[in-house]
């Protein structure tokens, strides 16, 4: 019973703060106010949004790959990618219907040539339109939380009037599709909560329904979006903990309340998630020699409809035969080697071995046995199939640079507490580091029984000089080793805990042995091909690290910067600098650092808040606006604090989540102190403090969008010798590298 007046006394509350914001006039007057604000940020966005939409005329900063992306979802060839697929196929959508150019493929150095390529403009259009659903969904978020126009206009009014928003807003990156999911997926959370009082009702059914959507759709976008997640499932644990305490209900009401959550914000989500997937597959159907095909593995590649050389393939592999080596850790590759050598400090004339993500000539070996002088000739007439076995000597020869696999006790050039793994050794020549022996992978394997098979199960090669077992090294090559990944040689030996030691045979060559179809045997079916390629993603984002090849002035310490100079601008990101134009991504100090003072404000205006509370004083602030400002600056803190534990490299654009969270907090907190303002004042006085203020705030940001006009559409070159401009002129702190 306590529980229902408290709960009608908030609804009475409610609706009277409603009716004091009310203009005079009436409601009639108030919805017509109401929507001319709403429709003039739409159309003051817009025209923003899309004006000179084509500068830079060239592929920007980000725009290289999912341009690319783009052109594979139009031709229908796989790609391997770090974020799920659904952002990527939106992209895609616009470009298909911009008209986008599918066989050209898109370079960093491209510059889009008129009328030729005049697509980009429709897509950089299309991904624009986000940024502009971005501004409505943020002002319709701030309206449902404190039903005041005033706070909802100056939020909108804040988040226009950022450069940085603006900017990338502008660009065909996945960004902006992703900001708008994660707000949508936090204004549906907010009418989901506000239907609180009417459970299992028809709205509360499809908002909570529609909030699951929106969690699901976020997903597959970016895995940021696990934040706004995260954020959904502190409400709701938050509601069914009230469910919980309110002694009035029955415990099957919550079972109840638990069971409709479940569906709708777990169920929901994750099939829908999944759906994503599932059409990325069925629309890239071409994938068993794409670029990338290695990150996978050998099943993941042979499950491809275009795969052919799986349905005739020998399944166990014989001395002579050509065969491709794929690592089975996720997202490393083929092993590969290439007429490259190592700089003279790490070696004498040794060819670098790698992993290569790519299906190609250099990762063709064949195993030969120890002491012969060249491999079989599969073409002989007096060809005599012999298997390879578990337990044999081998060596492996490169049948493109004709160099053995050889190991050396030299320190690797990067992993350097491994051994040096390298193409050494001329046909005919016997290096004693060039012997290895051959594991099966299977626990019931028997030397000289047990063949070596393709697929499936897999094997291990260990030096039989240095005992050390092959492996992937713990990073990349720098540029002389063109970023593919290490090749080393654990002196640890043979560790059968060790996934990383286990390789398996891909392709494997031989026409005087019959095939038979691996195909049917070892392709995965859907689940297990989703499955895969979260292990390659999750694999891939872990090592989206630092790696500093080009000393400490190299051009990551330019780009990267770290969570603590984002709120407070000591660092942006470059976007694009050429002869022609040149953009720096960095948010307005006007508008930060109003959002910078709102959020430090905040654990004293919680503190007292909480103090009158335990005095039981009569409360100003509406129990809505107080929940909303908590809710948001929960949000705040998912979107923002996480990112300090993290140690891959992070840039400027990784607060912009964070960063539309505090600016609904500012307008919601600027709206109160107005109200606040209004209290202090004669009757007659207090309906003028509104539209003043908030006219004056307007006047404010627009002229400070306009004096970072450079920074929000970035800056057009002029051959101008005695006036020469350039876009740091336009910067406000030295600490904003070019």
């Amino acid at each position: 019973m306590l529980s229902a007046l408290l709960r009608q006394e908030v609804k009475v509350t409610e609706k009277r703060t409603e009716q004091a914001r009310q203009p005079e006039g009436g409601g009639r007057l108030y919805a017509v106010v109401w929507w001319l604000s709403l429709v003039s940020l739409v159309i003051v966005t817009s025209l923003l949004r899309y004006y000179q939409i084509g500068d830079p005329p060239a592929v920007t900063w980000d725009e290289y790959h999912f341009l690319r992306f783009s052109q594979h979802y139009l031709n229908g060839t796989y790609f391997q990618d770090v974020h799920p697929p659904l952002g990527k196929m939106i992209i895609g959508g616009i470009g298909y219907l911009a008209g986008q150019n599918r066989t050209q493929l898109v370079n960093v150095k491209h510059v889009y040539q008129y009328p030729y390529d005049q697509w980009y403009i429709f897509m950089r259009m299309g991904v624009a339109t986000f940024g502009i659903l971005q501004v409505i969904t943020s002002f319709l978020t701030v309206w449902e939380i404190s039903r005041s126009l005033s706070a909802a206009f100056m939020t909108a009014v804040l988040i226009v009037c950022d450069p940085a928003a603006h900017a990338l807003n502008r660009l065909v990156i996945l960004d902006p599709i992703l900001l708008w999911f994660i707000l949508l997926s936090t204004f549906c959370g907010v009418k989901f909560a506000s239907q609180r009082h009417n459970p299992f009702g028809l709205r509360w059914w499809l908002w909570m329904t529609a909030t699951g959507v929106a969690l699901g759709l976020t997903m597959a976008v970016k895995y940021v979006g696990a934040f706004v997640v995260a954020l959904i499932g502190v409400q709701a644990v938050y509601d069914l903990w009230e469910q919980y305490c309110d002694l009035t209900a029955s415990l099957w009401n919550l079972v109840k309340h638990v069971l409709a959550r479940c569906v709708g914000l777990i169920l929901v989500p994750l099939l829908l998630y999944l759906a994503t997937f599932a059409l990325h597959l069925q629309i890239l159907d071409e994938g068993s020699t794409m670029p990338g095909i290695g990150l996978g593995s050998a099943q993941f590649r042979l499950s491809f409809p275009d795969n052919v050389i799986g349905q005739r393939t020998p399944p166990v592999v014989m001395y002579g035969a050509q065969v491709t080596i794929l690592s089975t850790v996720p997202a490393i590759g083929y092993l590969t080697t290439s007429y490259d050598l190592y700089p003279p400090e790490f070696t004498a004339e040794h060819q670098i071995l790698s992993f290569d993500m790519n299906m190609d000539e250099l990762n063709a070996w064949a195993f030969k046995h120890a002491d012969d002088e060249d491999i079989v000739d599969l073409r002989s007439p007096d060809y005599v199939p012999e298997p390879v076995m578990h337990g044999d000597l081998v060596r492996l020869l490169n049948v493109f640079t004709e160099r053995h696999l050889q190991t050396h006790r030299l320190p690797a050039a990067i992993t350097k507490h491994m051994y040096m793994a390298c193409g050494y050794g001329e046909i005919g020549e016997f290096p004693e580091g060039g012997v290895w022996r051959v594991l099966v992978d299977d626990p019931s394997a028997e030397p000289g029984v047990t063949p070596l098979s393709a697929i499936h199960p897999g094997f291990r090669l260990i030096s039989n000089r240095t005992g050390c077992a092959l492996r992937p090294g713990i990073s990349k090559y720098p540029e002389w080793g063109y970023h593919a990944w290490e090749a080393a040689c654990d002196p640890k030996g043979l560790n059968l805990n060790d996934p990383s030691q286990v390789f398996q045979i891909d392709e494997n060559v031989n026409p005087r042995i019959p095939a038979e179809n691996l195909k049917e045997r070892f392709q995965l079916s859907t689940i297990q091909r989703i499955i895969e390629m979260h292990r390659v993603m999750f694999a891939s984002n872990q090592r989206l690290t630092f790696y500093e090849f080009e000393g400490e002035e190299g051009i990551q310490k330019h780009l990267s910067s770290r969570p603590w100079m984002w709120p407070v601008l000591y660092r942006g990101c470059p976007g694009h600098a050429s002869d022609m134009h040149s953009l720096y991504f960095v948010g307005s100090p006007q508008v930060y650092f109003l959002n910078l003072a709102v959020l430090a404000l905040l654990p004293v205006l919680a503190v007292s808040y909480a103090y009158r509370r335990a005095r039981q004083t009569t409360q100003t602030e509406p129990s809505r606006l107080v929940e909303g400002v908590v809710f948001l600056a929960t949000g705040w803190a998912l979107h923002y604090l996480p990112f300090w534990a993290m140690g891959r490299i992070l840039y400027f654009h990784h607060y912009l989540p964070a960063f539309f969270f505090s600016t609904m907090i500012t307008g919601l907190l600027t709206d109160a102190a107005i109200g606040r303002l209004e209290g202090f004042l004669r009757p007659g006085l207090r309906a003028f403090v509104r539209p003043t203020v908030v006219a004056a705030f307007t006047a404010f940001y627009v002229n400070s969008f306009i004096t970072n006009w450079a920074l929000a559409f970035g800056l057009v070159t002029v051959d101008d010798e005695a006036h020469p401009e350039t876009i740091k002129d336009h910067f406000y702190f030295d600490s904003w590298l070019l």
